[in-house]
C-alpha cells in the first residue's frame, strides 16, 4: 500500500467520522484544529485505521497520532513492516 493510498484512506475516515468534506482535512489537522477530535473520536479513528489498513496500532503509536501527517507516517511505517 502506497503512502498516497494511506493518505486517501485517512481522508475518507476523517470525512466519515467527522462529517467533513475530504478536501478540508490537511496534514496539520489535529485535536487543536478539530474540536470534535476528542478521546472517544481518537479511539474510533484508531479502530477504523486498523480495520481499513489491516494493521495493529500499539498504544505507544496511538499516543503519537497527534495530527494527520503523523498518522500517515505511523500507518505507512506499520503497513511497510507487515508486507
Amino acid at each position: 500500500m502506497t503512502r498516497d493510498e494511506i493518505d486517501q484512506i485517512i481522508q475518507e475516515v476523517f470525512s466519515d467520522l467527522f462529517d467533513l468534506p475530504p478536501n478540508s482535512i490537511t496534514s496539520q489537522t489535529s485535536p487543536d484544529t478539530l474540536l470534535e477530535w476528542d478521546s472517544l473520536a481518537h479511539v474510533q479513528l484508531v479502530a477504523s485505521f486498523e480495520e481499513k489498513i489491516g494493521v495493529t496500532i500499539s498504544a505507544e503509536n496511538q499516543v503519537e497520532m497527534l495530527n494527520v501527517e503523523l498518522i500517515g507516517d505511523i500507518l505507512h511505517d506499520l503497513k511497510s513492516q507487515n508486507t
